[in-house]
């Protein structure tokens, strides 16, 4: 079986691509998130096959019932599912490899889904270490990378994820999470000797975009993939993005919808928090991104500026609600943020 894995740098309409080809003939995905291998040591070892799928139903039962991330009820019959399992997987013992594949496999069985020759499974990862855990597993996969104007990304992951949870999320420790990771994650895939496609966010609706979908997947077309569901049933985007991020960009041609304002960062970020963005995210030229070369005298005027809280860093130190120890844990993650800044600088990259 051929396998293939979705890679995000950060909010990038990777749940959009996987739910895209939910319905597609002769792909596997999965209605939402879940690793697999955490139930085991390591790849090699094998465990009781009925307490895993015990274990297993009982931590992730929302993504066969109302997944309240992805905002949707996908009613799925678990006894069902674990009779098609069994159908297939008769041994006692199971290792994580084999647990993956067959979990595909009846989930796939178990919306009347049919298997053929051609049948691919589509896994997705989300971050580094899960990728890695994956390609353990299954090391010739290909990688959908699925990407964005790394300004639109950070401003997207920073104020949208303020608005959902502002109790857990305005805080310094997301903030550095999500300024390191546009840059880090398209690093370590870039790495990756795997056969990669990556998918533009801006172009993710156009018809060149999903062509080359199905050349990658070495698949015939098939217009399910205008469609974006989750196990069969109409998705309209997770509560985060509060609205599908996807179908609000285009109009019913494919065509960027022009009543829509794509560039939001413009008006979010300051003059001088799109120059250190540009420095950071340079790497995004290489997929026709238009961001500006930052000079050598620039840089420096950065390494002494650097120390300085961005806009929306400011935000997280106006909370009253904090305890002492959320302070300081606070501090602790800016911190961070300003020698992850400084580093990146001083390399000198453009």
């Amino acid at each position: 079986m051929k396998t293939f894995l979705i890679f995000t740098t950060g909010r990038t309409g990777s749940d959009y691509l996987n739910s895209c080809l939910d319905n597609v003939k002769n792909v596997m995905t999965f209605s939402g998130y879940f690793v697999y291998y955490e139930f085991f040591r390591d790849k090699n070892e094998y465990i009781p096959t009925k307490k895993l799928l015990d274990d297993f139903f009982k931590k992730y039962k929302e993504l066969f019932s109302f997944n309240k991330i992805e905002n949707i009820d996908t009613k799925i019959n678990i006894k069902k599912l674990r009779y098609n399992f069994f159908r297939r997987y008769k041994k006692k013992q199971i290792n994580r490899k084999d647990f993956i594949q067959n979990i595909y496999l009846a989930y796939h069985v178990t919306l009347g889904r049919k298997l053929t020759d051609k049948t691919v499974l589509v896994h997705h990862t989300h971050n580094q270490k899960h990728t890695e855990e994956f390609l353990k597993d299954f090391p010739n996969s290909k990688i959908f990378v699925t990407i964005r104007d790394p300004r639109d990304n950070l401003r997207s992951g920073i104020y949208n994820w303020f608005k959902y949870d502002p109790k857990n999320l305005v805080h310094m420790s997301h903030v550095f999470f999500y300024i390191r990771r546009i840059r880090e994650d398209l690093n370590y895939i870039l790495k990756k000797k795997n056969k990669k496609l990556f998918i533009k966010l801006e172009e993710a609706n156009l018809e060149k975009t999903k062509k080359k979908i199905f050349k990658f997947l070495n698949l015939k077309f098939d217009k399910n993939i205008y469609t974006s569901t989750l196990a069969s049933k109409t998705w309209k985007s997770d509560k985060v993005s509060r609205g599908n991020l996807i179908s609000n960009r285009y109009n019913k041609s494919g065509k960027i919808n022009k009543s829509i304002d794509m560039e939001k960062w413009r008006k979010d970020f300051t003059p001088y928090e799109i120059k250190v963005f540009s420095l950071i995210y340079h790497k995004y030229r290489k997929f026709g991104y238009k961001i500006k070369s930052i000079y050598f005298k620039e840089k420096i005027r950065m390494l002494f500026l650097s120390s300085l809280p961005f806009s929306f860093e400011k935000i997280t130190f106006q909370q009253k609600n904090f305890s002492l120890k959320r302070k300081l844990k606070n501090y602790f993650f800016y911190i961070k943020r300003v020698f992850y800044l400084i580093s990146v600088i001083i390399r000198f990259e453009n």
